[in-house]
């Protein structure tokens, strides 16, 4: 977003940083002018970074992080009067990174304040982005991340699309007659006991998608797919891993695929408690407004009914629709 940005930091020369972000698939070329500070004296320091962003007029500074510079001395104010005061008089925005007991004394001088939040758990990484500021504007919300390798920080939020907008996807089977087929742009659930068949029927609703050539696939997290692949139906095993999960959903919805199944987060919750299944399905939600109907089997939804637009219960070949924007909702229908 910016012509140039010159960006300090205390912890990596240019080359170990210019690497590691291009795995990540950011390449700044020579918009970005990077400066591996020196820690010496704060107020020597502070002047030959002031005289140094104002010769090189880029539109951003960002310091990172300023954890490490304010144990030169000089503490809060040498950053109020010298970084924001002079720096942003000059028409340039500034972005400082801190650790969350440093942030917490320089928030106030800021004009927004995000607050990033790593959790790392048995079935991966947790990343939040918690919008705790914002001068002007609407605060006081979470957005979950990922970082990906060639793809970088993917942010999951919430669509403004409305949902008579989905598209409807014929299945030619009897998912058709309950629900009206799968919604584009949807989070579906197919509930129900276990041997009540749930597999079966996302399998077989799978295939009949293929069959019609649209773009399917079939994510098993509990099995390694072996039984969709005997059906005729190409599965991906994934391990229960929470990051690897949602980076595959996000490249499925940016290829453009129409339905995309998952089995086996009933797995995940039995082994890690509902609040690994509440922030799966909180992503899966926002996923699915990207564009594909994501179809998810769970045995119920017993505190996690709200996040679902289709609701779809199996008992040994027979399925209702319990909550759909089409079909006969309620009705009993033969598979």
């Amino acid at each position: 977003n910016y012509d140039k940005v010159f960006w300090v930091s205390a912890f990596e020369d240019e080359v170990a940083f210019r690497k590691n972000m291009a795995a990540l698939g950011y390449d700044f070329g020579d918009r970005l002018v990077f400066w591996e500070a020196p820690l010496t004296e704060a107020g020597a320091f502070f002047n030959t970074l002031v005289d140094s962003v104002i010769r090189e007029r880029p539109g951003a500074l960002v310091i990172d992080s300023i954890t490490e510079f304010l144990s030169l001395g000089g503490g809060v104010d040498i950053i109020h009067n010298v970084v924001y005061r002079v720096i942003k008089q000059a028409g340039i925005d500034v972005f400082l990174t801190a650790e969350r007991e440093v942030a917490e004394k320089v928030a106030y001088i800021a004009d927004n304040v995000i607050e990033l939040v790593y959790d790392l758990k048995p079935y991966g990484a947790i990343r939040e982005m918690l919008v705790k500021k914002v001068r002007g504007g609407k605060a006081g919300y979470s957005v979950p991340f990922v970082i990906a390798e060639g793809s970088g920080v993917i942010l999951f939020e919430e669509s403004t699309a409305p949902t008579s907008a989905v598209e409807v996807v014929e299945t030619g089977w009897c998912l058709d007659a309950a629900a009206g087929g799968l919604y584009k742009g949807l989070l579906h659930s197919v509930v129900g006991p276990m041997g009540a068949g749930k597999n079966w029927f996302i399998i077989n609703t799978a295939r009949a998608l293929m069959e019609r050539g649209r773009k399917v696939r079939y994510i098993d997290m509990a099995t390694g797919g072996l039984y969709a692949e005997s059906r005729g139906v190409p599965a991906l095993g994934m391990e229960m891993n929470f990051e690897e999960l949602l980076v595959t959903l996000y490249k499925l919805a940016r290829e453009g695929y129409d339905a995309v199944f998952i089995r086996g987060l009933d797995l995940v919750r039995a082994m890690y408690g509902d609040e690994s299944l509440y922030k799966v399905l909180k992503v899966l939600r926002k996923i699915a407004q990207m564009g594909p109907a994501i179809v998810v089997s769970l045995r119920d939804l017993e505190k996690f009914d709200m996040f679902f637009d289709v609701v779809i219960r199996v008992d040994k070949g027979v399925v209702q629709a319990v909550r759909a924007p089409g079909g006969k909702v309620g009705v009993d229908i033969p598979c």
